[in-house]
C-alpha cells in the first residue's frame, strides 16, 4: 500500500477488502480471506488495551496472502458495543468467545496472536479451546504482575486541541510507551494511535499488573509463543524478560521464546517482518 497516500485513505483501502460481521455482544470482527494456498488454520487477531483491530496494520496484508485472517474490536474499544467498566480479561474472553465459534464453527481450529492487553484475554480464550487452540502467540503481553511496567504518558489531546500540537503529544507518548526507534513514528502509526483512542470506552491499564496472563500459561494447550521487543518500555529491562521467559518454557518446555532487538512495545508496527515470520510459523 502506497505510503504516500494519506493514513485514513490507506486505513479504509485495507479495511474495504476485509467483510465485516456484528456478532452478540455488539462486536465487530473483520475478516480477510486467504488470497493463496492456506497453510494453517485461520489466524485470529487481539488487539492491545486503547486499541483496535489496526494495530495489526501493516501485518494483515502479508498474513492473509497463506492464511484466512480475523480479527475484532475487542468490548469497549474501537467499533465494539460497550461493557463494565470492572470487566476481568475473564468476562472479555466470554462475551468474545461465541462471536468466534460462529465464524470458525464448532470443530475448526485456529491459531490465536494477541498483543499487550489483548494477551489477557487471548490466554483465558485459549484456556477454552483446549486443542483446537493450536498455538498461541503473545507480544509484548500484560497481565505479568509486578513485572509489568505501567509508563507515565502525557495527558492525550481532546478533539478542542490544534491536530499539529496534537500530534506532538500522540509522537511523545508513542515514543514513551509503544517504540523505540523515533523513526519508526510515521503520520500513520500517529493517525491510528489517534482514532484508537477517540474511540475508547474502557481503561485497562489497571488490569496490565494482575497476574492473569501468567497464571493462565501452564494450563493452555496450544504451541506457547512469547515474544517480546528488548527495549519494551512496560517490559522492565532484559532481567524482567529473561523471567517471562522462565514462565513461558516452565509452563511449557518446548514454548518458543523471541526477543527483539532495537524493537519496542508495538512490535507489530516497528517490526512488522520479524512478527509475521513468528506468527506464521
Amino acid at each position: 500500500m502506497s505510503a504516500a497516500l494519506a493514513p485514513a485513505r490507506q486505513l479504509e483501502l485495507l479495511l474495504a477488502q476485509a467483510e465485516i460481521h456484528r456478532t452478540d455482544g455488539a462486536l465487530q470482527w473483520q475478516e480477510w480471506s486467504c488470497l493463496g494456498v492456506e497453510q494453517g488454520p485461520p489466524l485470529v487477531l487481539l488487539h492491545g488495551g486503547f486499541g483496535s483491530w489496526n494495530h495489526w496494520f501493516l501485518n494483515i496484508p502479508a498474513l492473509r496472502q497463506s492464511r484466512r485472517v480475523l480479527s475484532l474490536d475487542l468490548p469497549g474499544l474501537g467499533e465494539s458495543g460497550d461493557i463494565d467498566r470492572a470487566a476481568l480479561p475473564k468476562e472479555f474472553a466470554t462475551i468474545v468467545r461465541p462471536g468466534l465459534q460462529s465464524l470458525l464453527g464448532d470443530s475448526a481450529q485456529c491459531d490465536l496472536a494477541a498483543f499487550s492487553f489483548g494477551a489477557m484475554v487471548a490466554a483465558e480464550m485459549a484456556l477454552h479451546l483446549g486443542q483446537r487452540c493450536r498455538r498461541f502467540t503473545a507480544i509484548g503481553a500484560a497481565g505479568c504482575g509486578d513485572l509489568h511496567v505501567q509508563v507515565a504518558l502525557q495527558t492525550p489531546p481532546g478533539a478542542e486541541v490544534v491536530w499539529d500540537k496534537a500530534q506532538e503529544i500522540h509522537r511523545a507518548n508513542l515514543q514513551a510507551l509503544m517504540f523505540h526507534n523515533p523513526a519508526a513514528i510515521d503520520e500513520v502509526a500517529i493517525y491510528l494511535h489517534s482514532i484508537n483512542l477517540a474511540r475508547h470506552r474502557f481503561n485497562s491499564r489497571a488490569l496490565s499488573l494482575r497476574k492473569d496472563f501468567l497464571q493462565a500459561l501452564p494450563l493452555i494447550q496450544a504451541q506457547l509463543v512469547g515474544v517480546w521487543g528488548a527495549f519494551d518500555a512496560t517490559a522492565g529491562g532484559a532481567a524482567a524478560i529473561a523471567q517471562r521467559r522462565q514462565h513461558f518454557v516452565g509452563a511449557q518446555a518446548a514454548a518458543e521464546f523471541h526477543v527483539l532487538p532495537d524493537v519496542g512495545h508495538w512490535a507489530m508496527y516497528e517490526a512488522p517482518t520479524a512478527i509475521n515470520k513468528i506468527l506464521l510459523g
